[in-house]
């Protein structure tokens, strides 16, 4: 893989656009059907919750969370107009039925009420949270008062290895996002790590590490 090319599919993991964009976002269901199972795993939903997952690709995952519990509110936050609306497409049963809500916007500043949300959860967005404190306070004030906040990713150790982090990614290891939901008043109930084979998103096999965790909002 050469250097731009590299470039371009790491800006295209983090926003992908336009007919390049949907491509990676199938790309992407490939690679994260193995942490949207380990999160289905450690989530427990309550009829009438409402749910919001930040960043939610072409909306592939959505179903698992019905799955749970079909008597749930699903909201959506993603800032990438080419998969919000390939998300909208992909799920209209449910938009049709009052299940669930997307909004294409940035989850740094969102237009939910203070207070509004069960559980949040993001799968492999943490990497572009910038700044990542502005974020954290975000899915602090939307977050209920002992609510979930559930992050799904892939500690640095993985994901140095790959060309495509080398400019937009910011990588962590599992003890680093412990101690930042900490600092900002979250209080952790769960954890998971998960070795697996899986297709990264330029389509190669590669051993990767899939992290969880859980976390309860003190505010």
């Amino acid at each position: 893989m050469n250097e731009i090319y590299s470039i371009e599919l790491g800006r295209q993991l983090m926003k992908p656009s336009g007919e390049i964009g949907k491509k990676v976002g199938e790309n992407m269901n490939i690679a994260n059907n193995a942490i949207y199972d380990l999160a289905c795993t450690m989530i427990d939903f309550k009829d009438n919750e409402r749910i919001l997952e930040i960043g939610f690709g072409n909306g592939n995952f959505f179903p698992k969370y019905f799955k749970i519990n079909p008597k749930i509110k699903v909201f959506g936050v993603d800032y990438s107009d080419t998969l919000y609306s390939e998300a909208t497409s992909r799920n209209q049963k449910y938009i049709n039925n009052n299940q669930l809500s997307l909004k294409c916007e940035n989850s740094i500043k969102t237009s939910f009420e203070s207070d509004y949300f069960n559980t949040i959860i993001t799968i492999n967005t943490i990497y572009f949270w910038n700044p990542i404190d502005k974020q954290i306070a975000e899915i602090r004030r939307i977050l209920k008062r002992g609510g979930h906040l559930l992050i799904g990713f892939s500690p640095r150790s993985i994901m140095e290895n790959l060309p495509f982090t080398n400019e937009v990614f910011r990588l962590f290891e599992k003890p680093e996002i412990i101690t930042l939901l900490k600092k900002n008043n979250f209080k952790i109930v769960d954890e998971k790590t998960q070795k697996i084979l899986k297709k990264s998103a330029d389509g190669n096999d590669i051993n990767s590490i899939i992290i969880c965790i859980v976390a309860e909002n003190n505010k």
